[in-house]
């Protein structure tokens, strides 16, 4: 899932159109896209955490915990998204600029965070029908 995720990000990145203007704007494009490009890295490395955070889980104490458990499917997806929120919405107060270059990580983030929910939610059926077997 983080790998298709990612994939789309990034073909939502490649998609973007830019308008065509003189050498500055050209330029600005460039490191555009070449700021894009580091934040959609930075978005895999953060879901490749999280989705190692998963394995936290093996751990019987973790496990056995609803909360814990909990914490390690959305304990660090909520904090990047929320943290992204706050970022998008300073940015949005202070510089008076309501289009900002995490709005598409916020979609994306939202989403894994929708399916990971869904996971845990699985997760914890299974893990109360073993149970009750």
């Amino acid at each position: 899932m983080s790998i298709a995720l990612f994939v789309t990000f990034r073909i939502v990145i490649a998609e973007t159109n830019h308008a065509d203007g003189n050498f500055l704007e050209s330029v600005l494009q460039i490191l555009d896209i070449l700021l894009n490009l580091a934040y959609s890295f930075i978005y895999l490395i953060a879901m490749a955490f999280c989705s190692f955070a998963l394995f936290l889980n093996l751990i019987n104490k973790i496990r056995n915990n609803l909360y814990l458990s909990l914490l390690t499917f959305l304990g660090i997806p909520l904090f990047c998204v929320i943290f992204i929120i706050i970022t998008i919405l300073t940015d949005s107060l202070l510089y008076n600029n309501t289009v900002t270059i995490f709005r598409n990580i916020l979609i994306f983030s939202i989403i894994y965070l929708f399916f990971t929910t869904l996971e845990f939610l699985i997760f914890r059926r299974r893990i109360n029908k073993f149970r009750t077997e």
